[in-house]
């Protein structure tokens, strides 16, 4: 995960900072919007889905998708 601050002034792109963590990605937020997901569903129909596989493996399946 990069952050870069940039100054884009009369067609000129001036780099400013640039950091990151390489701990931190793609995964990091799939997970995330995974269990947010899971959460709202267990409140809205008072189920469980992380005891099914098959139903996480397509949440995860949506959560990456959804990113593109």
């Amino acid at each position: 995960f990069d952050v870069s601050i940039l100054i884009i002034e009369s067609g000129i792109i001036e780099v400013k900072s640039t950091s990151g963590d390489t701990h931190l990605g793609g995964e990091d937020f799939d997970n995330k919007m995974v269990d947010h997901f899971m959460a709202e569903f267990k409140k809205k129909y008072t189920k469980d889905m992380s005891k099914n596989a098959r139903a996480v493996r397509r949440l995860r399946t949506a959560c990456e998708r959804a990113k593109r």
